[in-house]
Parts: structure tokens; sequence; C-alpha cells
């Protein structure tokens, strides 16, 4: 299942670094909440997430109950120049999935 959402990615390149700005558009319950008429909401988070640089794998996130709605991650690289290409896939413990890509800008 595919979450249709308004993920956000941005890639530029800072003193010969990729700097990665990523918003994840996911309501991240941990099953602990309680809904409007006092049951549990069912857990529903993001748990893995992963980076690529040209079709290499570059960083592995994990995740878990505790991460906030619509999560916020800012991360550098080491390397990279304009034109790359990042790719961002995620996969939660219900089994949806997203992904996403950017062009690396100056």
């Amino acid at each position: 299942m595919m979450i249709k959402a308004e993920d956000r990615i941005r890639a530029t390149v800072r003193a010969d670094n990729t700097h990665i700005r990523l918003l994840l558009a996911h309501p991240m319950h941990s099953g602990r909440q309680l809904n409007k008429d006092n049951m549990l909401v069912n857990a529903e988070f993001i748990q893995d997430i992963r980076c690529w640089r040209n079709d290499n794998e570059v960083l592995v996130i994990k995740c878990g109950s505790g991460t906030s709605q619509n999560p916020y991650f800012s991360f550098e690289l080491a390397g990279g120049q304009v034109g790359d290409t990042i790719a961002i896939r995620w996969v939660d413990n219900t089994g949806a999935k997203g992904d996403m890509e950017a062009i690396v800008d100056s």
C-alpha cells in the first residue's frame, strides 16, 4: 500500500558536501494515543528510511514509535556534486511505502 502524501526533499551542495533536507508526511501513531471515542489508535510509524546517491545506498535511518508526526530530517553526505540524484525510500510498520527523488543543485 502506498500512502499518497506530500513528502518533500531538497538536496544542495555545501562546502563540497551534499546537504539533504527531508520532510515526510506521515501520522506516526505510536499505538498509545486515544481517539475521540477513548479507543487506542493502531500503531502506524515509519521504521526504515534509506537514501541512495546515484544508485549507491549511502544512508539507513531506523525510526520507532517515538518519532514525531511529519518527521523532518536534515543530514550531510560527504562529497557529491550538482546533478547527482538523491533517492529516498521509506517503509512503515503496516507495510506502507513512500519514495521520492531530488536532483542536487547549488
